[in-house]
């Protein structure tokens, strides 16, 4: 279970350390993805808080996923983040129509978080 539990860690993490980063130093094309797929106007200067709080969240996430790799308890807490953020963009694109390949991504960083969630869980 323990290897399981790092390899799914790893896999997510080569979406959230990136995002992260984008999101932190508001790289540009990363807010342009992220408005995007969730229409909040972060192109046109709406909402500017929300690209530093979500890289605050995934920076604290990958703190708690990389610590779960060796406690459970905190494997938890960073994927149940992870699939709080990644649900939340989902549900804004399925809002706003977006279909077949455009939901791809999303659909599969939500299902690989869903599954360190449920490892770590089991693993308790």
């Amino acid at each position: 279970m323990f290897a399981l539990s790092a390899v799914l860690t790893a896999l997510l993490l080569l979406e959230v350390v990136p995002s992260a980063i984008a999101a932190l130093t508001r790289f540009g094309p990363g807010v342009e993805r992220l408005d995007g797929l969730t229409r909040l106007g972060l192109v046109e200067g709406r909402r500017r808080w929300v690209p530093p709080v979500v890289g605050a969240g995934h920076t604290l996430a990958t703190v708690a996923l990389l610590a779960g790799i060796w406690h459970p308890a905190l494997g938890v807490a960073g994927a149940a983040a992870e699939v709080l953020f990644f649900g939340w963009v989902l549900t804004r694109q399925l809002r706003f129509g977006d279909r077949g390949r455009e939901l791809f991504a999303y659909g599969l960083f939500t299902s690989w978080s869903a599954a360190v969630l449920l490892v770590a869980a089991v693993r308790l």
